[in-house]
Order: C-alpha cells, then sequence, then structure tokens
C-alpha cells in the first residue's frame, strides 16, 4: 500500500470514528473541504504540517497517521524500506519510522532541491528539528537567514515562518524531526 493510501485510509477512518464532516474537520484545521477531500482519496501529498493539523484535530498522535499496526512499540527501516510520504515545494520527504505506532514525533528524512531563491516560507504547529546530514542548506526563520553545513542542526517553534533550499547547485539532506 502507498503510505498515501495509508495516510488517506486512516484520516477517513478517524474522522468517521470521532463523527466529523469534512466540513467541521474543514474548520478545525484550517486546510480546504477540496483539499481534505484529494487527501482522503489518496490524490495529493501534502507537506508533513497538513497532516499534523489534521492528527491534532482528530486527537490523535501523528506518528499513528503513518503506522501500519495498532500497537508497535519498535520501528525498524532498513534504508531501503523509507517510504516517500511528500513531494511538496520541490521537497522529497522519506518517513523513516512509519512502522512505529503512538509516536510523539514524527521523524524523516527530506532532501532539498538547489533553487535559485527560498521557496514560500510557511508555519504550522509543533516544534521541529532540523540535522544536516549532507549539503549546504540557506534556512529562513521569522525573517533571519542562516547557512547550515552538514552536522549542523536547529531546533525551533515551527509556529514562525520558515523556508530552506540547498546551495552550491548541489542537493541537500537533513533529518527532520516533528514533535
Amino acid at each position: 500500500m502507498r503510505v498515501e493510501e495509508l495516510l488517506a485510509q486512516k484520516i477517513r477512518e478517524a474522522r468517521v470514528r470521532r463523527g466529523l464532516t469534512l466540513v467541521r474537520l474543514s474548520q478545525l484545521t484550517q486546510i480546504s473541504v477540496p483539499m481534505l477531500s484529494k487527501m482522503e482519496n489518496a490524490r495529493v501529498s501534502p507537506p508533513i504540517s497538513a497532516y499534523a493539523k489534521i492528527a491534532k484535530a482528530l486527537d490523535i498522535p501523528l506518528g499513528e497517521l503513518f503506522s501500519e499496526e495498532e500497537t508497535v512499540s519498535i520501528s525498524v527501516v532498513p534504508r531501503g524500506e523509507r517510504r516517500p510520504f511528500s513531494r511538496f515545494a520541490g521537497y522529497i520527504g522519506e518517513s523513516i519510522a512509519f512502522k512505529k505506532s503512538r509516536k510523539k514525533m514524527e521523524p524523516f528524512v527530506l532532501t532539498y532541491p538547489p533553487r535559485k531563491k527560498l521557496p514560500r516560507p510557511y508555519h504550522h504547529e509543533n516544534e521541529e528539528f532540523i540535522f544536516v546530514i549532507e549539503g549546504e542548506l540557506e534556512f529562513q526563520y521569522d525573517g533571519t537567514r542562516y547557512i547550515l553545513n552538514s552536522g549542523d542542526c536547529v531546533y525551533f517553534d515551527a509556529n514562525k515562518k520558515h523556508s530552506a533550499r540547498a546551495l552550491n547547485g548541489k542537493i541537500a539532506q537533513a533529518l527532520v524531526v516533528e514533535a
């Protein structure tokens, strides 16, 4: 099963279990009804922040959306089994702990493509941690610019506008954790 299909199924089941309509879920998440419908039908791959909003509105841990089983206390994911989960603003995300249920954080590997300027900043609830694995990353947070190299990290409240891009014409890759 594709991860988008798993997420669609989990969202729909949790929404119905709580007796929420798409309209009510839209009000709780500030995500449009058409977008929620596309998500529930696995026709889009929005950023993880959209899934975080939905999980919060449904009162379930974000990690539960990515888990295939109900009660798994460990997630061992070999490199070749990572699951691509989102392609937004050109970023490619890979879920790396999708087998663990009831997570308090959501770790993933994000690949940033090189680009001439920063993508449009966004914000979401949660805290976020970025550890640069390879490459050089320009990170902008609340109007301030930072340059992060391999081994550098940043931890921040994600409710302020932020954006990132790879520099020097090469991709950058980072471990990103949202909690």
